[in-house]
């Protein structure tokens, strides 16, 4: 019962920190990061409000945080 095992298949992740917030309106106005809306329609006809999810392309990591901790989980 001790084990965890991780459905995903990473074996990485890489911990950021203390963004740069001067640099977070330049990068929506180069579309480097971008909102998405999350709205769902049930089957019913309902509208479900999901939230508000920032996305960034990989090239923009290192302009909005300092360097990162990578850690390998195997």
């Amino acid at each position: 019962m001790g084990l965890k095992s991780f459905r995903n298949s990473r074996t990485n992740v890489e911990h950021t920190k203390k963004p740069i917030k001067s640099q977070f309106n330049i990068l929506i106005d180069q579309g480097i990061i971008t909102l998405d809306h999350l709205i769902k329609r049930t089957s019913k006809g309902k509208v479900v409000e999901k939230g508000s999810l920032f996305k960034i392309k990989p090239k923009g990591l290192d302009l909005l945080f300092p360097p990162s901790e990578k850690y390998d989980l195997i």
